[in-house]
């Protein structure tokens, strides 16, 4: 069947045909590839010693929720964006299905990757620990013998472009850190875990547990400090460093997202922040001397408590299940020396949080927790007004570095105290 063209149709077409032909396709195709492919950001999702509450609550997200995310239908990151190809707990694949993606991301077949760690890391053979540690937490096995969780950080690592700590756990240590007393269980093995471990930056609990970060009130070293492809983050934390983008050799981010469990929207923000980074959208967020965003942790718990006036007047709850909205600091609650958000804006759609639903706040977001932070419905000392008084006060009570937030409680006391004795409330 002939075609028909009119002569400006034919000299159009054969323009075209002219351009067309002098493009160089492969460079045009490998550059189309290239730029389709670089709007892809993959987030690896690894789980260690942990209780998948943090994935628990990431579900519970919201502004934006997960589906968002990964569906490309948020307006946050963009359509398209993220990709989760290795999440232990959600995953469709098993087994060595799974393991095989592990190992094809170590291999640097899903860069770029946003790490993300849940969960603590407790020692292992190859970081000094007895026959056997690397028992403790492992994920598949190589020639025979487990792939301990330390293990996998390690080769994890040096492809990481950045890395969010998810949870207490993963952030300082967590529960799994708590310390424990040497039992002459362990003594008999000829080898004294907790002072041993101890000496090599681990934590005193029975499987030497540790976060990425350090903890200054327990004094327990982080993953960042003893492994050595751990480095460029290392650089990073300690202000050693600025990025100079995604992909930077020798410095490259790392942000603690820290709670028991953490919030889902903090964590998403954070890693929708950090993803928007990589695509050289935002900065880096700023962060604070425990390694968290600013712009989520900023402020203490205290200073956005719902029950905050009642605080300001005196007026405390005189045990933990008093019926009224006095404010919780007298039985216990943490709020004046730990920063969140989440008492105020609610756990999920406005709607939760500790304090707005009569619990005290107990100090899960901070370094030391938990065992700085115990009893939880134990209250914090009342001390003298004075910077150098309350830090020789709270020593004692093992919250020495926590010290400036309970400045905002003396008054409180004072007022509460003598409105007790007159018969109208108090704190005692």
């Amino acid at each position: 069947m002939a075609i028909k063209l009119t002569r400006r149709e034919f000299i159009k077409l054969s323009g075209l045909g002219t351009v067309l032909a002098t493009l160089n396709w492969d460079k045009v195709v490998k550059k189309a590839l290239a730029a389709a492919q670089s709007g892809e950001i993959n987030v690896v999702w690894f789980e260690a010693q942990d209780c998948a509450g943090n994935t628990t609550a990431l579900i519970q997200a919201t502004e934006p929720d997960l589906i968002e995310v990964l569906a490309g239908t948020s307006h946050v990151v963009g359509p398209g964006t993220v990709k989760l190809p290795f999440h232990e707990t959600v995953m469709p694949e098993w087994g060595e299905g799974a393991l095989k993606i592990l190992r094809d991301v170590v291999e640097g077949k899903y860069d770029p990757f946003v790490l993300v760690l849940e969960g603590s890391f407790p020692i292992d053979e190859k970081a000094g620990g007895p026959e056997g540690s690397s028992l403790f937490c492992y994920i598949g096995d190589e020639n025979g013998k487990p792939v301990s969780c330390l293990e996998w950080l390690r080769r994890l690592l040096p492809r990481a472009a950045a890395v969010v700590a998810v949870g207490n756990c993963a952030s300082y240590g967590g529960v799994v850190a708590n310390n424990v007393i040497a039992s002459d269980y362990f003594k008999k093995l000829g080898f004294n875990l907790f002072e041993e471990w101890a000496k090599k930056g681990f934590s005193r609990s029975p499987t030497g547990g540790i976060g990425f970060f350090p903890d200054p009130i327990r004094g327990h070293k982080g993953v960042v400090d003893i492994l050595e492809e751990a480095k460029p983050f290392r650089d990073f934390i300690y202000k050693k460093c600025t990025p100079s983008g995604p992909g930077d050799p020798n410095c490259r981010p790392a942000i603690a997202v820290p709670g028991c469990p953490a919030n889902g929207n903090g964590q998403l923000r954070t890693l929708a922040n950090l993803i928007l980074w990589v695509k050289g959208l935002l900065p880096l967020p700023e962060l604070d001397e425990y390694w968290r965003p600013k712009f989520i942790f900023g402020p203490t718990v205290h200073e956005q408590c719902p029950r905050a006036a009642w605080y300001a007047a005196g007026n405390f709850r005189k045990y933990p299940g008093e019926p009224t909205a006095k404010c919780l600091y007298a039985v216990g609650c943490k709020g004046p020396i730990s920063n969140c958000p989440w008492n105020k804006v609610g756990w999920v759609n406005g709607v939760g949080g500790p304090t707005r639903t009569g619990g005290v706040c107990i100090g899960c977001t901070m370094p030391g927790f938990t065992d700085a932070y115990e009893p939880f419905y134990e209250k914090l000392p009342y001390v003298e007004i004075s910077k150098e008084g309350l830090k020789k006060a709270l020593t004692v009570g093992g919250l020495a570095t926590l010290a400036a937030g309970v400045l905002a409680g003396v008054w409180a006391y004072a007022r509460g105290k003598l409105e007790g004795e007159a018969g109208e409330g108090g704190s005692e």
